[in-house]
Parts: structure tokens; C-alpha cells; sequence
């Protein structure tokens, strides 16, 4: 996933670019930190042309790396970085469909800090032409620049894990777990297809969402496939405690009611429930992604129902209805799941709140 190699260096180096002296290397023909490497790549890919605001003299360095970013573009390139380096994604033929419809409304892509009108209307779902026109399951997804097999490949190995059922979540074991997961959380974010044209911020709102499917989603796909006769003994566990650890124990039981028993109902296998999560991570907080997370978000969804297309085809012999119908439960599942989502940002703020109350009577 990584546009160019990066070639061995020292410390010693300075990024030609921001002028920070670590993680430097040689990136696109010049010398930068890995910072600006990613953020030429993914300007590159993605076509963006940037305005300054200024009078394209802003000061760029390490320490404002987020400010006027045509100007840091243009550093990168008096630098020396070269745009033919960045492979592929140059080519207009080579930009989604999606992307290039929304570049022909105007004459160039113009991005202002994220915020443009050409993208308005890019709310990261496939529009009625890209579905009649699927994209063949062989086909490179060229930002992610693997197929949707692949891509589905990858969803299925993030669920060979230990299973941990909803019931094992306690609020003395969550911490612990938490942990674990938070761990888990940031290695898919670093090596997940297309996560290297995203910013610091925009990988930040991608890990909330990672990190809920990863613990509670999982959690809630180990509960319903516990042993036939045990389903009682998770709600019997969950009605005991009072203040913090009663609304924890509050939030598990709305959870598995809200969402638990739907996803019970749907009876998804491996692969149906590898799409899930993938939407789950990707589509859940659409409408607080920038227009790079969005665009990322889209190939996503589009690999993934492409992959998951095809599976149905092959191997449940499904015609195009009911591969539609069945798409269509798993999409209308995210409604009630981003409910929970709120819900458990809502019980982790009333904890870190109960957390810091706590601490300034000890101190």
C-alpha cells in the first residue's frame, strides 16, 4: 500500500520539506519526514488542488504541518518530490468513477481545507449509475489498490481472534480489555487498504469507530453464537450493581436488546458478518468524515458489497433480488448499531467524568 519504497537513512537527516529531523527518509525523489510523504501522496492521488488564503507564502514547518496546505504542497514539490513517483493515481482513468463524475461539474477538484461544494453531495453511498455498472470482482480498487476479494480477505482475518462473548465484559474487566483493544484498534487503522492517504485527524475519527466495532461488535457476534440455552444467563448477569458499574451493566443490556437481537434474526455467516463490520467501521460516522475520509469510505463499501455480490452468486446461488434484499438488511442494521454507538460515547464520558471526580478526592 505504500506508493514508493522508502530507502534507508539516518537520524540525522531534515525533512526538506518541514524541516523536523526524525522519521526522515528518502520519499518521491527528495528527502522528507514520513509525515509529509503521506500528505504528498494522498494530494497527489486524490487530484486535490489547494488555495492559500494568504499570499502563497505561508510559513510551513513541523510545527504548523497543519496550516495553509498549498503552500505545503508547493514546498513539497521545490523540494524536489516528483508527482510521477505517486503510482497510478495521476491518471484521471485511474480516479473511482464517483470522483471523476464530481470533477467534471467543475474544472478542477478545489478543496479548502477539506470543505468544497463539489463534493456537497458525495454522502459515500454508490449512486444509481454505479450500481447499475457494478465493478467486476477481479477489478482493482484503485485508492485501496487491491481487489474486493482481497479486500474481503483482509475483513475475514480480523475476526481470527479469541472470541470474547458480551457477557465477559463486566465494568471491572472492560478496562483491561479496553486496553487491549485500544492496541488492536491502532494496528488496523495503520494497516488497513487506504489508511495511508488519510491524516493524523482524519485516522483519529476512523480509530472511534474501529474501536467500537472491534470490542463491542465483535463482543455481540461471540454472544449470539454462545451455546444453544445460554442466552438467558446474559441478561441475568447484567441487573445487579448500582451507580457506574449498574449504567455499564445498563448499556450492555440495551445493546444486546437494540441491536443483539436483530443481528440474532439476520443468522449472517462468516462472510455476511466480515461486510457488517467493514460497514460498521467505514459507513457508521459518514456524515462527520472530510471529503478524503469519504472517498476512502466509498471504495470500501464498494469492494466490499462487490465482494460480497459475488459470494452470494457462487456459493448461496442468490438471484439479483435477493442478493439486494439481503444487502439491504445489513445496511439498514448500521441505523440501530450508530444508536448504540452514541449511547456507549455517552456511558465513556459519564466514566471519565466519575474517573477524574474520583481522583481529586484522593488527591
Amino acid at each position: 500500500m505504500i506508493a514508493e519504497i522508502a530507502q534507508p537513512g539516518d537520524d540525522s537527516k531534515t525533512c526538506l520539506v518541514c524541516t523536523i529531523t526524525e522519521n526522515v527518509r528518502h520519499h518521491f525523489g527528495s528527502t522528507t519526514c514520513l509525515a509529509c510523504a503521506s500528505f504528498f501522496r494522498r494530494t497527489v492521488s486524490l487530484n486535490i488542488q489547494y488555495i492559500c488564503k494568504q499570499s502563497n507564502a505561508c510559513p510551513v514547518s513541523f510545527a504548523v504541518r497543519s496550516g495553509c496546505r498549498s503552500c505545503r504542497f508547493q514546498n513539497c514539490l521545490k523540494a524536489g518530490m516528483k508527482t510521477t513517483m505517486v503510482r497510478g493515481k495521476r491518471d484521471i482513468n485511474k480516479v473511482p468513477k464517483y470522483v471523476r463524475e464530481n470533477m467534471k461539474q467543475g474544472n478542477e477538484m478545489i478543496i479548502r481545507d477539506y470543505a468544497t461544494s463539489s463534493f456537497e453531495t458525495l454522502h459515500g453511498f454508490p449512486r444509481r449509475e454505479e450500481a447499475e455498472k457494478p465493478m467486476e470482482n477481479e477489478d482493482v480498487l484503485k485508492l485501496l489498490n487491491i481487489t474486493a476479494d482481497q479486500l474481503l480477505e483482509y475483513y475475514l482475518e480480523l475476526n481470527e481472534k479469541e472470541p470474547c462473548p458480551l457477557r465477559k465484559i463486566s465494568f471491572t474487566s472492560f478496562f483491561q480489555l479496553n486496553q487491549q483493544n485500544h492496541f488492536e484498534s491502532t494496528v488496523i487503522c495503520r494497516s488497513c487498504p487506504g489508511t495511508d492517504l488519510l491524516n493524523p485527524e482524519d485516522v483519529g475519527i476512523l480509530f472511534q469507530y474501529t474501536s467500537f466495532a472491534n470490542l463491542w461488535i465483535d463482543a455481540l457476534w461471540d454472544e449470539i453464537h454462545i451455546e444453544e440455552g445460554k442466552e438467558e444467563m446474559f441478561q441475568k448477569e447484567n441487573q445487579e450493581n448500582e451507580g457506574m458499574p449498574r449504567l455499564f451493566s445498563d448499556f450492555l443490556t440495551h445493546f444486546y436488546e437494540n441491536v443483539g437481537i436483530a443481528l440474532r434474526s439476520l443468522n449472517l455467516d462468516i462472510v455476511e458478518y466480515a461486510v457488517l463490520k467493514s460497514f460498521v467501521i467505514w459507513k457508521l460516522g459518514v456524515v462527520d468524515f472530510s471529503t478524503t475520509l469519504k472517498i476512502v469510505a466509498q471504495e470500501h463499501y464498494l469492494g466490499s458489497t462487490v465482494a460480497l455480490t459475488e459470494y452470494y452468486k457462487k456459493e448461496k446461488n442468490m438471484d439479483q433480488f435477493e442478493i439486494a434484499l439481503r444487502i439491504a438488511d445489513l445496511t439498514l442494521l448500521l441505523g440501530p448499531i450508530f444508536n448504540s454507538y452514541r449511547e456507549m460515547v455517552n456511558l465513556y464520558e459519564k466514566m471519565q467524568i466519575s474517573m477524574n471526580e474520583k481522583m481529586r478526592m484522593e488527591i
